[in-house]
């Protein structure tokens, strides 16, 4: 890991870094009472999260749309605008509070702007990572979520409008590294399906793709926004028990348990995202209903709903851009969509809460809870869990539809096909010469055509562990000490084949 961020200095100087200031931003101004340095009403912070969600939601789909007709994501352009709203919300948040007049007539203004600067940054980011290799991605995407979290740590400790003007500048500094230009090119990265024009049919059909992933996704954060209201401590004067403990024990207990989830899976899909929330939704629910009078079984309860929302964050980070590059889909229709998805899901499950949380007592907490609860469950039941949500051996692709689609890509598939075909003759002829396994030969024949370990942990559905063990018994077997010998060994046995056969007479 030493030599890899030597190698890739440049690569997590622009984009490790920049996506974690693009994350702590949204976790100190959202997830925090950082923008609220006067208490007028509880749970003011939440106030602003619902209409952050409802633009949130609607700036993403407008994006998309207008994606189809011309990529918004990669010009600078849209990257100040998306910096220029961060940081004017920030301040029209914190400054809302200072007046007791128009405090929530200015704070709505300020979340809603801060929903648009929020999905801008997104859309960059979604565009961003989705051009990294699946290596690239499960290294990246870990170590930005632990840097969000020092800062975090940083600001929250801290008092006064030092942390404001910190969060910010956040957003800024997170557009300048997206938009900086390296200085050479660190890895391959591929050519997603956006700069050309999408018809509306050709659109429609790609959001039917990913419909039931979208309705799952924003049912999953209805729970989370619903809950959040439900198990705020009342202790809103205590900022370190309010937020700064719940927060830090979540995320560290969370990115623990990720990171051996990345090393263990046999797949790391967007099922991650359900397989982590869906559970400790319902453990959850569990803690509250034990004493929903008591406030430190509120603060359990809470954490353990931060871990959760984490999870389904760090899931979609990993998968998203993932699936973007084996599916083709462009990533401004993928990341608008679901975007769109988390955003309502914020909206309708915060102002819910807020509408009933007054009144509510613990039998109609648990009532309601299990309801939506089980709700979620017969919406997974019922249209459950896509397949081609897994993106394995994707062969469709989205970037072309009608009859030019067909024979285009009967031809990418053919060629793609002869091109695997001779990946793994030549494994078959390691196999013969260094007695590999058959296992050890199908994963012989993704590192020979340059795959990297997670898209081969993907593809095949095992343990990373079981293809770091498998790797370095081929490498063994064939005497070479990296993936680049490995892949030059066969045009070596070719080219001192082709040598003896010259000395014979």
């Amino acid at each position: 890991m030493h030599q890899y961020l030597i190698e890739h200095k440049e690569r997590y100087r622009n984009q490790g870094l920049g996506f974690a200031f693009f994350l702590a931003w949204n976790y100190f101004s959202f997830f925090s009472c950082g923008l609220v340095p006067v208490i007028h009403v509880i749970r003011s912070s939440e106030r602003v999260w619902m209409w952050t969600g409802l633009f949130f939601a609607v700036t993403s789909l407008v994006i998309m749309l207008i994606s189809t007709r011309i990529p918004l994501a990669g010009k600078r352009g849209f990257g100040v605008i998306a910096a220029i709203c961060s940081c004017g919300a920030t301040i029209v948040i914190w400054m809302s509070f200072y007046d007791a007049r128009t405090y929530q007539m200015v704070s709505v203004i300020g979340g809603m702007i801060a929903g648009v600067g929020l999905a801008m940054m997104a859309h960059v980011w979604g565009d961003r990572l989705s051009r990294n290799n699946e290596s690239d991605i499960e290294f990246s995407v870990p170590t930005s979520f632990i840097f969000s979290f020092i800062i975090y740590f940083v600001l929250l400790a801290l008092k006064g409008p030092v942390p404001m003007l910190v969060d910010a500048a956040l957003p800024v500094a997170s557009m300048l590294f997206a938009f900086r230009r390296p200085t050479c090119n660190l890895s391959e990265e591929p050519e997603l399906s956006e700069g050309r024009c999408i018809r509306g049919g050709e659109l429609i059909r790609m959001l039917a793709g990913i419909a039931t992933l979208c309705l799952l996704l924003g049912l999953l954060w209805f729970q989370f926004a619903y809950f959040r209201l439900l198990a705020t401590p009342e202790m809103v004067s205590d900022r370190f028990l309010h937020y700064l403990l719940p927060f830090s024990c979540s995320f560290l207990l969370s990115i623990i348990a990720l990171l051996f989830c990345i090393k263990l899976s046999r797949y790391v899909n967007f099922t991650l995202m359900f397989r982590w929330g869906l559970p400790l939704l319902l453990l959850s629910y569990a803690l509250l209903y034990y004493d929903y009078s008591d406030p430190l079984q509120k603060i359990v309860a809470y954490t353990v709903n931060f871990i959760g929302m984490f999870g389904v964050q760090f899931g979609f980070w990993l998968a998203a851009p993932k699936f973007v590059r084996r599916s083709h889909l462009p990533p401004s229709v993928l990341f608008g969509g679901m975007l769109a998805a988390e955003g309502v899901g914020i909206f309708i499950g915060t102002g819910y809460g807020l509408s009933i949380i007054d009144g509510i007592s613990a039998t109609n907490v648990m009532n309601e809870s299990l309801l939506f609860f089980v709700i979620l469950l017969l919406v997974a039941m019922m249209v459950g869990f896509n397949p081609c949500w897994s993106f394995f051996r994707a062969s469709e692709r989205w970037s072309v539809d009608g009859e030019m689609a067909v024979s285009k890509n009967l031809d990418e598939g053919s060629v793609s096909d002869d091109i695997n075909a001779l990946f793994e003759q030549q494994a078959e002829d390691l196999r013969r010469s260094f007695n590999l396994s058959k296992r050890e030969t199908e994963i012989a024949a993704l590192l020979l055509a340059g795959r990297s370990r997670p898209y081969i942990r993907d593809e095949l559905t095992i343990s990373l562990n079981t293809v770091h063990a498998h790797t370095r018994n081929i490498y063994t077997k064939c005497d070479v000490h990296s993936q680049r010998e490995f892949m030059d060994l066969p045009h070596e046995k070719e080219k001192q084949q082709t040598e003896d056969d010259l000395v014979l007479p």
